[in-house]
């Protein structure tokens, strides 16, 4: 760790971030004296405090004196008045990403990376490893119940990293073992087109070190065709007879789903996981193979995924009140909303509604087609504006634009602003329906809310 040396107190601009307060708390464990500011104040910045990290709520450039290293996130502009300040004190300044790399590459890193999933599936090799004694370290992007948070401070040399692509800081990562959970159409505003994510993931895939091995699912066209030019050890994953690591015989029974593994061909276990879906079985193999590598029995892996009860934001139940369920997940891209939906659909509702908050105005310009094919299974759908996530609007981009695309696909549609929504809930909800509160901007702050109003 080498911009570390010397290092004793660091500053963190943007501190409530999922990623960054992460990295604040292993560097506080670690013995760093640690502070920072955000925007506005959050459970996160909440909790930070808690732990001891002080957390000052606006960016005014009335920053510490003594702070030897400053940490940014790539949605902290350079006219961010905390940068100018820092910059012109000759503070040293990393990204979120660098300083990642920094405590990262020196382990015995496993990298998650994909499109989609790659949350869950930190998440679910986090869960294992801690569970199975291997006291690794874990940065991962959500908080998770069975890791008591967001980040762990292992005692091995072991460190468990979900891979930001959406930067592409995932670049800095030197990991021995690397997964790569799928590659889509995303991030259009830092990458020019699907060529250049690609190439992107090409990059990654080539970081891994010597000794090492690429864990990638063997079901995913673009990762297929990267693997026919990869000359370093590769693990396939999928539901396809071509995967080294296949699941079949999935049994869907509500939120949970059972399955068998077949390791090239020969059964290598039954798993039960208590998160629904088609898609987080692919998440648990590119577990299952990692956990294996580091030779944990198949048994233990067994016992330990069965255990594991899921993380905030994905498809987290809220709440369960008068007959109505209320779920919270995190989906912001058409692939993600689709296997939501359909994984609410095993639960047999009476009615889907789903309450959905674009996420950034690039997203919503690069995918509107897609967006508009991706709620068919839902009975209900409402949108709400933009969630701009720091961006600035984009002409002829908005949510009115992507209401009129899905009133041509879908008649139950209406558009409300944020304020309006849970009255409407309310009003509307019946026995037997079931909520989805669906985005990855705010939109989750009215679950509490909503559920506070159902038990009314």
């Amino acid at each position: 760790m080498k911009r570390l040396d010397k290092v004793k107190k660091i500053y963190f601009i943007g501190a409530g971030g999922i990623g960054m307060s992460a990295l604040a708390q292993i560097l506080f464990e670690l013995g760093y004296k640690v502070c920072g500011s955000d925007i506005k104040q959050t459970p996160l910045t909440e909790k930070l405090r808690h732990k001891g990290i002080d957390v000052t709520i606006g960016h005014t450039g009335k920053c510490p004196d003594d702070i030897d290293l400053a940490v940014y996130t790539s949605c902290i502009s350079s006219d961010n008045p905390e940068m100018i300040v820092f910059k012109s004190k000759g503070v040293k300044l990393i990204s979120r990403g660098e300083l990642l790399a920094e405590l990262f590459n020196d382990s015995v890193g496993i990298a998650i990376a994909g499109t989609h999933g790659k949350t869950t599936t930190t998440a679910l090799v986090g869960h294992v490893l801690k569970a199975c004694d291997l006291d690794p370290t874990i940065a991962v992007g959500a908080e998770v119940p069975s890791l008591m948070g967001n980040a762990v401070l292992g005692k091995s040399d072991l460190f468990v990293a979900e891979a930001d692509e959406s930067d592409g800081s995932f670049l800095k990562l030197k990991p021995l073992y690397g997964i790569i959970t799928n590659i889509e159409e995303e991030h259009l505003d830092y990458y020019n087109d699907i060529q250049s994510i690609i190439k992107a993931y090409i990059s990654f895939s080539q970081s891994i070190k010597s000794g090492g091995c690429l864990v990638a699912c063997g079901d995913d066209a673009n990762l297929t065709n990267i693997l026919k030019n990869y000359k370093k050890p590769v693990i396939t994953f999928g539901f396809s007879k071509s995967c080294n690591y296949r699941a079949t015989n999935l049994r869907i029974r509500g939120l949970s789903v059972e399955f068998d593994c077949l390791e090239d061909g020969r059964l290598l276990g039954t798993f039960t996981l208590n998160i629904p879906g088609r898609h987080n079985v692919l998440n648990a193999l590119g577990a299952i193979i990692i956990c294996k590598l580091l030779g944990i029995k198949v048994e233990k892996i067994e016992k330990t995924l069965k255990q594991y009860k899921g993380s905030s934001r994905r498809f987290e139940i809220k709440s369960n009140t008068a007959g109505i369920i209320l779920i919270e997940d995190y989906a912001h891209h058409p692939t993600e909303i689709k296997a939501t939906i359909e994984a609410a659909s095993h639960l047999k509702p009476k009615r889907i509604i789903v309450v959905f908050q674009p996420h950034r105005y690039s997203r919503t310009k690069h995918l509107k087609e897609a967006f508009a094919e991706a709620f068919d299974k839902a009975d209900y759908l409402i949108v709400t504006d933009i969630y701009s996530a720091s961006e600035k609007p984009i002409e002829g981009v908005d949510s009115q634009t992507l209401y009129n695309a899905l009133k041509e696909k879908k008649s139950d549609v209406c558009f409300l602003p944020i304020s309006d929504i849970v009255d409407h809930i309310v009003h509307i909800a019946s026995k037997g329906d079931l909520i989805i509160i669906m985005g990855a901007g705010d939109i989750g702050e009215i679950s509490s809310e909503i559920t506070a109003r159902l038990k009314k």
